[in-house]
């Protein structure tokens, strides 16, 4: 695959991305695995494929999916139960009823939010972002929680004191993308009776051999977490810091570390329709249920994002419905997220393909590089 190879570093030595490791599988064979650039530009540590450890932003939010779909197939809750029933914060919401001039009024919502909403995002609970009056509240609710110098709290608490926030529509109402997911980790604790880490590390990364993912690094293992970088002010690094133990919130929704070796196992078991080496994660079918597109016309005109042009949404994940509208020479089926870092994965059934693209950009930008590197990727097969 030169032509992928070709691209990739000319991300890099255009100056656009500090560095990349990729890894795409077809019919189970490793038909690329590459790393160019720096995972330190100022200590010129180089990234590598096998070594290298991400802040895997939103890509969490496919595994967080994996996790819980288990807890469905055991019968433990259906698609269409009120969240409330395992949440009691989502009971009787609120909806913050934008107007033309930015004010709002709060009223009570028609119906609760539902299980299906969270996973397809079309539950109007927001992330703390200005674009809605619902999350410029929320914003404003965690300015006050910082304030009184409190714990941060635990993800089932966290997860029903946002419940208790306005939502920014009627459930099932649009689809918008938010802190769905992260709701869907705190029903798994709920269910499980384990934390969300524990339970993931016991599900799906101790099974898959995925020795490199979870919410936290060891503080022997720092030197190997990629730094961000500020692409579009000259490469400037970013100065946050991460955990070395169990943060008390485990964000299901953008909290997980991973390696591009670890990720493409998980990418390998959802190509095989839930197995991988004889550990079964999910069954076939509900492989299928998750990389189907749920959203009804009117929902989807929400789903209006660059990189979303030709998709649908299924149950976190994105799903090609139109290449020709996407200006995509792939396939139709193939499925995956992104995460806010630059980093994207998909799945082509059609294929038999996977691929996992992780990388260091504050801003993402992936409508900047991932049609290139899907032209390239599609062109090679």
């Amino acid at each position: 695959m030169q032509l992928v190879q070709n691209t990739l570093n000319r991300f890099v030595t255009s100056g656009q991305i500090a560095g990349y490791a990729v890894r795409i599988l077809q019919h189970d064979e490793v038909r690329f695995e590459g790393s160019f650039g720096f995972a330190d530009v100022e200590k010129k540590v180089e990234m590598s494929a096998g070594n290298t450890i991400f802040p895997i932003a939103s890509m969490s939010k496919v595994i967080t999916v994996a996790g819980i779909m288990r807890l469905y197939e055991q019968g433990l809750f259906k698609m269409w139960d009120p969240v409330s029933e395992f949440l009691p914060g989502f009971r009787k919401p609120k909806i913050a009823r934008e107007k033309a001039d930015g004010s709002y009024t709060i009223e009570d919502a028609k119906g609760e939010v539902t299980m299906r909403q969270l996973f397809t995002m079309t539950s109007g609970v927001p992330y703390p972002w200005p674009d809605t009056a619902a999350g410029r509240i929320r914003a404003e609710e965690e300015r006050k929680w910082e304030k009184t110098g409190k714990p941060v709290p635990g993800t089932v608490e966290y997860a029903n004191l946002v419940g208790q926030l306005p939502l920014a529509f009627e459930p099932g109402e649009r689809w918008m993308y938010g802190f769905s997911i992260d709701v869907l980790g705190a029903v798994i604790e709920v269910l499980s009776g384990k934390t969300l880490g524990e339970y993931l590390k016991e599900n799906i990364f101790d099974p898959l051999g995925m020795k490199d993912t979870g919410f936290f690094v060891p503080e022997d293992q720092h030197y190997r977490i990629a730094t961000l970088y500020h692409i579009n002010e000259g490469m400037k690094p970013d100065t946050r810091d991460y955990p070395s133990r169990k943060p008390a919130f485990e964000s299901g929704g953008g909290g997980l570390f991973s390696t591009v070796r670890d990720y493409s196992r998980f990418a390998q078991m959802l190509l095989h329709g839930g197995t991988l080496d004889g550990e079964r994660i999910l069954g076939r079918k509900t492989i299928d249920l998750i990389s189907t597109d749920h959203l009804t016309p009117e929902q989807r005109k929400g789903d209006n994002w660059d990189t979303q042009r030709g998709y649908g949404y299924g149950l976190g994940v994105r799903v090609l419905t139109n290449p020709e509208l996407a200006g995509i020479n792939g396939s139709v089926g193939e499925w995956g997220w992104d995460g806010a870092f630059g980093n994207w994965f998909c799945v082509d059934p059609k294929e038999d393909l996977t691929c996992v693209y992780l990388t260091t950009n504050l801003p993402g930008d992936h409508y900047r590089f991932i049609p290139r590197l899907m032209a390239s990727m599609y062109a090679s097969l």
